[in-house]
């Protein structure tokens, strides 16, 4: 019985792969784009209880209030809507606030953003160019099972690779390893408001099996109303939303 099982499971998993077969991460990001074409939000707002971990133990907490607007633009307001503490993402620049003052500004892909936000509205070959600036290796594709259900893994699973489910065509995780660091991102949950698809548990590690932060999303609002002057740098402290 658990051999008849098994393969019948074996035989289901088989099937979904065999529907539609990318044959490298371009296609599946077209594929991924194509899906939700007309189907997603372009604007998202909500807040999320954060939760920090050292050595497998809770060491603090805090309450961050986030919004983005595509493609690409999305702040982030740390404790409290006046403590002047956050960032924002915005024409591929990462901007630090402390105390309402930029403390500093990078340049910054953002993979999560893009591949978990933009992939399904902005141009094709715009979300291929940014993953292949960030350096994911598009070439690179293979059939896995991820939490036991069918995924696509694109790029080297040794340093640079993200995964997206190969049913719903969401993306669920990324990870990137050097010699110095490690980063990887779930995203663990996903959820539906008013028939869109929300991830709402994001956890990231810092090694293998060892968390460091817990986003817990509440107050979501899809395709809420949002100025685009809200992600204007100079203006992070009255923003608004």
């Amino acid at each position: 019985m658990k051999l008849k099982l098994l393969a019948i499971t074996l035989m289901s998993f088989n099937t979904l792969f065999a529907q539609e077969m990318p044959s490298n991460g371009n296609e599946l990001i077209r594929m991924m784009h194509e899906r939700y074409l007309n189907k997603w939000y372009p604007s998202l707002c909500f807040a999320q209880n954060v939760y920090n971990y050292k050595n497998d133990s809770l060491i603090s907490t805090d309450v961050w209030y986030e919004s983005y607007n595509t493609p690409g633009k999305l702040i982030l307001k740390f404790t409290s809507w006046e403590s002047g503490n956050g960032m924002v993402f915005r024409n591929d620049s990462l901007y630090v606030f402390s105390k309402g003052e930029i403390s500093n500004k990078t340049l910054r892909l953002h993979d999560l953003i893009i591949l978990g936000f933009d992939v399904y509205q902005q141009k094709v070959e715009t979300t291929i160019n940014q993953a292949e600036r960030m350096g994911y290796n598009l070439n690179l594709l293979e059939k896995v099972a991820l939490n036991g259900n069918p995924a696509w893994l694109v790029g080297d699973s040794s340093k640079l690779c993200f995964w997206v489910d190969a049913q719903s065509l969401l993306f669920l995780k990324m990870k990137r390893v050097s010699a110095n660091s490690y980063r990887e991102v779930d995203f663990a949950k996903y959820e539906y408001f008013d028939d869109f698809p929300v991830a709402t548990l994001i956890k990231f590690y810092y090694a293998p099996g060892k968390l460091n932060m817990v986003e817990e999303y509440f107050n979501v609002r899809v395709n809420c109303s949002v100025d685009d002057s809200i992600f204007i740098p100079q203006k992070f402290s009255k923003s608004t939303w």
